[in-house]
């Protein structure tokens, strides 16, 4: 009898796990809730009437920590199917693999390849140092007076980053107007901005970096008596998120006394 071919597929994937992370991290709502392996219809089934076993792994070490094992009878008219594996499993942090076996009425065994995962219940930081406005004057205050003038763009400093932060994470400062003096109410739409910076050097990490929020419409120009903005940023590693800063605000008033209409273009 010749040998029998043994097919090797691909790792399985986790929904909800970033594809393009190599670590796999879990996000923080996963680790509560338990993750869903998505595995799918594999080639070669048995002949119609026999039956067909998926067994799928979590190993940490090579110890397994959760096993699943279903039959099903050919042939399968499933594209795929989703094995749950429950929070009580993520509960230790580090790294464990996922991976998948079918067998056929033989009993002939096709693995997959490991998917990597890692686990890390550490809290995520929401209190970074916040971002500064270097043209706002004493008193909190983006005004006619300011220099560069602001229809120019407003510039935002972000201060020094954390020491878990690396060359190529990525930092997105996120901007919004309002037509109050407090950050009240709800946000101008239209003035929301959103950029994303990629950490280029050790020395944009060590000593912070500006950006600037433009153009002045519609970002800017909505502000004009006495109002705000808020900024703040978080910063991603990959698609995750890893920390973000207290929210700040600046004030903006553009009003001149005894004139109808504000300063600005």
């Amino acid at each position: 009898m010749p040998p029998v071919e043994v097919l090797v597929y691909d790792a399985p994937t986790v929904l909800g796990v970033d594809e393009n992370d190599p670590d796999g991290y879990i996000p923080p709502d996963l680790l509560l809730k338990g993750i869903d392996v998505r595995v799918p219809i594999w080639s070669k089934q048995s002949p119609d009437g026999k039956q067909d076993r998926l067994i799928v792994v979590l190993e940490r070490n090579g110890i397994a920590e959760f096993t699943s094992r279903t039959s099903y009878t050919t042939p399968i008219s499933e594209s795929e199917f989703i094995i749950p594996i429950g929070p009580e499993f993520l509960i230790n942090d580090g790294v464990v693999d996922v991976s998948y076996t079918t067998m056929n009425w033989l009993n002939n065994p096709h693995p997959s390849l490991p998917r990597k995962l890692t686990i890390d219940h550490t809290l995520i930081p929401e209190d970074l140092a916040e971002v500064r406005f270097p043209g706002a004057n004493l008193h909190g205050y983006l005004n006619c007076d300011t220099v560069p003038p602001i229809w120019e763009g407003v510039e935002v400093k972000v201060p020094p980053l954390p020491d878990f932060c690396r060359v190529g994470d990525i930092c997105t400062l996120e901007w919004f107007g309002y037509l109050s003096l407090n950050g009240s109410d709800s946000p101008i739409a239209e003035t929301y901005k959103r950029i994303d910076k990629r950490l280029l050097s050790d020395q944009e990490i060590k000593s912070g970096f500006s950006l600037t929020v433009e153009p002045y419409r519609p970002h800017i120009e909505p502000m004009q008596n006495k109002a705000s903005a808020v900024a703040n940023y978080t910063l991603y590693r990959g698609t995750r998120k890893i920390g973000a800063s207290i929210k700040e605000l600046v004030r903006i008033d553009r009003a001149i006394p005894g004139e109808e209409l504000p300063c600005g273009p």
